[in-house]
């Protein structure tokens, strides 16, 4: 992306910004700005596809379809350039009438996105919950943000295995089945329940056990209790169960007990409330 001083005009002064400034500005862009971009001058013209950071928001569309057509040709433009972070926000009418319902639709740029060795992924979605498959794996992936996704035994598996340096996992609204979150590598882990009720159905309390674990954010976890087996390294917890979280529990619930065994813990906060306040 090296440029002369012959191809900049007088009054071009973003593009004498170094390389590494540009490719922060366009980071900061939707994909859809920085495709733009290349109306700007000759030079620009393919400035968007290095970007290191691509942000894909279906608001900026009219409709389900015109985001698709876009994204695919995004993807077959970019080639194989790396990527540092990789977002997609899939939200259009609230009656579903177009929206994303099946992870198949999604999966293809999720591939491209680990293909390229990018370091976070989101999938922010909003409509009918999707479920991963496929293959998911990646050397590269540090950060993974989901939203509105079913996570069950097998797809937590997949994740933790097939992402080997996994430090920080964030499950925003999704409808938690699977009742074991083990892990040598995660730092970080957000996890929170769907406002509505899917459909009622009990479930086996969730054992975490995460070593190296330092911070730990739950909410909303209805009518389950997590059992704590080693997480000795947090360093900050909140936690929010409803009142029913203990009745029937078949594991040691041992919230308090595991937590007083952390040895660098700066914050807790732990609140139980009754269900549907």
């Amino acid at each position: 992306m090296s440029r002369s001083n012959g191809r900049l005009g007088a009054g071009d002064r973003i593009s004498a910004l170094p390389d590494e400034l540009i490719h922060n500005v366009m980071s900061c862009l939707t994909a859809q700005e920085a495709v733009q971009t290349c109306v700007l001058a000759r030079w620009w013209q393919n400035v968007w596809a290095s970007a290191r950071c691509l942000n894909l928001d279906s608001a900026r569309f009219t409709g389900l379809q015109r985001f698709k057509k876009f994204v695919d040709s995004l993807i077959v433009h970019r080639g194989c350039t790396p990527l540092d972070a990789f977002w997609v926000r899939t939200a259009f009418d609230n009656s579903g009438l177009d929206n994303f319902t099946d992870y198949a639709e999604i999966h293809p740029w999720v591939c491209h996105a680990l293909r390229s060795h990018a370091q976070v992924l989101g999938i922010v979605h909003d409509g009918d919950m999707l479920t991963i498959r496929g293959t998911f794996a990646s050397s590269h992936l540090k950060r993974l943000h989901l939203c509105y996704f079913y996570i069950d035994n097998r797809t937590v598996e997949m994740l933790f295995c097939g992402c080997p340096v996994l430090e920080e996992l964030e499950l925003i609204n999704c409808f938690v089945t699977a009742t074991t979150f083990s892990s040598t590598t995660l730092k970080r882990s957000t996890v929170t329940f769907p406002d509505r009720e899917l459909y009622n159905e009990d479930f086996q309390d969730l054992s975490i056990d995460m070593p190296k674990l330092v911070s730990l954010y739950i909410k909303d976890f209805r009518d389950r209790a997590p059992h704590l087996v080693d997480v000795s390294s947090l360093q900050s917890a909140s936690i929010y169960l409803n009142c029913f979280a203990f009745e029937g529990s078949d594991s040691d619930t041992n919230v308090l007990r595991a937590l007083s065994n952390a040895t660098s813990l700066e914050s807790l906060s732990l609140t139980l409330h009754d269900r549907g306040i």
